[in-house]
């Protein structure tokens, strides 16, 4: 299971840049246009996908609230890119670490409703990487919305370039 947790990182993190590059080259009006949905502009939709991921790392480290996403002054791609280095970095060095007895450790989770679980790491680490796909498809329509070149993001492309372990 650890070995195919790290290729779902690897392969939201590949999906992540590739979806990052894509929105470097809208304007910063089309960035923050309002065009809909759950999270109803680029702009918003990305940064809710970096708070995501934030504060699911910060649960993993031991923070059953998670962690406030910390991107005052943030307002360009570029800015978002490097503050989700961080993160990166952090769920790289957190995998590089973690066991398979980890992964089906339990854990508490408190979500931003007051709602209160227990549930295993991987299972918190397999919704993280499946709520990022779901917001990307989201950016991908906003961009097709906006005249914009969507980046094809498919699993099937990332296993293309980097094969599946055995």
């Amino acid at each position: 299971m650890l070995t195919q947790l790290r290729e779902q990182f690897a392969y939201n993190r590949w999906a992540n840049l590739r979806l990052l590059d894509a929105c470097e080259a809208l304007s910063r009006d089309d960035l923050v246009r309002e065009l809909g949905g759950s999270f109803p502009s680029v702009w918003l939709t990305l940064t809710h996908l970096y708070a995501a991921e934030n504060t699911w790392l910060a649960r993993w480290q031991g923070t059953p609230t998670g962690r406030r996403p910390d991107l005052e002054g943030v307002d360009t791609v570029n800015g978002l890119r490097a503050k989700w280095d961080d993160v990166w970095q952090q769920q790289c060095a957190l995998l590089d670490t973690t066991s398979d007895a980890d992964v089906r450790r339990v854990i508490p989770v408190v979500l931003l409703s007051g709602k209160r679980l227990d549930q295993q790491l991987g299972a918190t680490m397999r919704h993280c990487v499946n709520h990022a796909t779901y917001h990307r498809g989201q950016v991908t329509n906003f961009l097709r919305m906006l005249g914009a070149n969507p980046v094809p993001l498919d699993l099937v492309l990332y296993y293309h370039e980097h094969p599946p372990a055995d």
